[in-house]
């Protein structure tokens, strides 16, 4: 296709160079090849498409559960309908594990076009272990090498320097088992051909049963699931919301209170709140006489 159409351009060009062509003539083979030119440029970036296999290379997601009545409502649909035309799918086994690995999750942590396993990171170690990560230093270029043709984990070793790995180690390899999923979310094995590596590592969180190497997201998730630890960052940060402030020493017998009340609910967040929203600490507030 393409070469049929570089050959009609040649033959256009050299009519136009002519000179016995009428205006109108001239006119019509110039806008031919306008239209030849634009005809062009689509079908080279199609082929460029084509051979791109940058977080692309996954399979169709096949539905295989069962079918489900679903109402549209909204006024533009009229009185919407009730026929059973959704497909409800369970995810195969071994590929998703909860909200880490929920595909809005994956994606709010990404770059528009390839994954981002630093901010994946980032959040796991503030949002779940409840650690701290310093600010970028002005002086630093916090830039990865621009290399298409090489995977995140292969371009993220310039993070490994000694003076950028003394922050980056502590969450890096948090970041990196979610390597399994691309940047829109997509379950694959493969990363530019090559079995894709979504190892990595806890360390420094606190809780020493926790730490340690893992083979990949679903390990980690696990991990963090069965963590006390975890369990009472994600209570501080639920204090934090409804209170809107930090926690100081006081508040300990208000945390340890929701913590329990969580626990002893088999981790239900309503306890929680009504914990949270019920303590003296929600309800007063102390006043400078």
């Amino acid at each position: 296709m393409l070469v049929e159409v570089e050959k009609e351009l040649v033959e256009l060009t050299t009519k136009l160079k002519g000179k016995t062509l009428e205006a109108k003539e001239k006119s019509k083979l110039e806008a031919q090849k306008k239209r030849l030119d634009g005809e062009k440029k689509r079908i080279a970036r199609n082929k460029k498409r084509s051979q791109s296999t940058i977080n692309v290379n996954v399979a169709e997601a096949k539905l295989n559960g069962p079918r489900v009545f679903a109402r549209v409502s909204r006024r533009s649909f009229g009185t919407g309908s009730m026929k059973p035309e959704r497909a409800l799918a369970a995810a195969p086994e071994g590929q998703r594990l909860g909200i880490l690995t929920h595909p809005s999750w994956l994606v709010s942590h990404s770059d528009a076009m390839d994954n981002h396993a630093i901010h994946r990171g980032i959040w796991i170690r503030t949002r779940l272990l409840g650690g701290g990560i310093p600010d970028v230093p002005i002086t630093v270029d916090a830039q990865l090498p621009d290399e298409p043709n090489t995977t995140l984990r292969s371009r993220m070793r310039v993070t490994r320097e000694k003076y950028c790995w003394t922050c980056h180690e502590k969450m890096d390899p948090l970041g990196l088992p979610f390597e399994m999923y691309n940047h829109a979310g997509l379950f694959r094995t493969t990363e530019l051909d090559e079995p894709v590596d979504a190892s990595g590592e806890i360390i420094d969180s606190g809780d020493p049963a926790l730490d340690g190497p893992v083979e990949n997201a679903l390990e980690m998730i696990q991990k963090l699931a069965e963590s006390e630890r975890v369990e009472q960052v994600f209570v501080r940060h639920a204090f934090r919301f409804w209170m809107g402030r930090n926690e100081t020493l006081n508040d300990a017998p208000v945390l340890q209170t929701a913590h329990k009340a969580y626990k002893d609910n088999g981790g239900s967040m309503k306890a929680l709140i009504t914990s949270l929203v019920t303590s003296d600490a929600f309800l007063y507030r102390m006043t400078e006489k």
